[in-house]
This record gives C-alpha cells, sequence and structure tokens, in this order.
C-alpha cells in the first residue's frame, strides 16, 4: 500500500494484494483526501485523439457519462479507476462485453448492442469526437489539465451543492 499525490488534485491510495498461496490477485486505487465540500461535475470534450491519452482518476462515488451516446455508469459499477480516458473506454468495452447478458444468445439477433460496442471502440481510438462526463457527489474525481494552473478549454469544472 502506498501514498501517491496528484498534482492539482488530492492524494490516492494505492493498494495491491497478492496471495503466495493460491494466486489470487487485487489491487485499488481509493481517493485519500477526504470527501470534498460541494459535489463535482467534470465535463470533457474529447476532440482529438491526444486527448485520449489524459490521466484520469474516477472514485468509487463517481458515475460516468457518455453524453453522445446518452450512456451513464452508475457509481460504483466499475470501481476506483486511475487510467487514461483511453483506458476507462477500454475498461467499459471489456465490463459490457465481458458482463453483460445482452451480447449473448438471442439479444444478438438486435445488433442494437454490437452496434453500441463499435461506437465505444471508434471513441477509444480517437475516430469520433465525444463529451465525457465524471460526476462525483464525494468530489473526488479528476482529468488532467496540461494548462493547470490555468483553465483548460476542453475541460469544465461545477462544482455543486449535494443532496
Amino acid at each position: 500500500m502506498c501514498f501517491s499525490s496528484i498534482p492539482f488534485f488530492k492524494e490516492i491510495i494505492i493498494m495491491a494484494f497478492m496471495c503466495d498461496f493460491c494466486g489470487y490477485r487485487n489491487s485499488e486505487i481509493k481517493e485519500g483526501g477526504g470527501t470534498g465540500e460541494k459535489a463535482k461535475r467534470i465535463t470533457f470534450k474529447v476532440e482529438e485523439p491526444d486527448d485520449l491519452n489524459r490521466d484520469v482518476f474516477k472514485s468509487d462515488s463517481a458515475k460516468f457519462t457518455i453524453v453522445d451516446l446518452g450512456f451513464d455508469m452508475d457509481a460504483g459499477s466499475m470501481g476506483s479507476l486511475y487510467t487514461t480516458v483511453e483506458g476507462l473506454l477500454a475498461k467499459l468495452i471489456e465490463n459490457l462485453e465481458d458482463h453483460n447478458p445482452f451480447g449473448y444468445g438471442d439479444s444478438t439477433e438486435s445488433k442494437g448492442f454490437a452496434e453500441f460496442i463499435k461506437k465505444l471502440r471508434d471513441m477509444k481510438e480517437g475516430n469520433t469526437k465525444f463529451t465525457l462526463v465524471l460526476d462525483d457527489p464525494a468530489d473526488n474525481c479528476f482529468i488532467y489539465n496540461p494548462y493547470a494552473p490555468h483553465d483548460d478549454p476542453k475541460i469544465t469544472v461545477e462544482m455543486y451543492e449535494r443532496t
């Protein structure tokens, strides 16, 4: 277990475990800075392939949305992740393909699920512009800003009162 600090954000806790007896492995990343005074919503317009390389921290409490697809992933669904935008999309595709009943059996006849996955892959490969939203009531999400401490023209950050 170790602590790491993300510049212009807060600390995160990186935990890794491996059982020498059975080979089980687990790794988790958690926020270490506590809950913010307000909730945070980050909107990121992914417009070019380089934007896919931006670091992202999505906490357990953050919901994420791909506006262009009308897709929402509820908080807790994929746990905490420290990755890139591309890595977030890759993890989403993997989870949907491996743990979703709509990709198997009779459901494959509609082709809707396959078309949805194809759109996600196009986004992951940088072929399609899209808008990613991280919405975290605990203020524990982050998208790298290469212009920090100045504003990034592709990112909008909204702080709002939790309800």
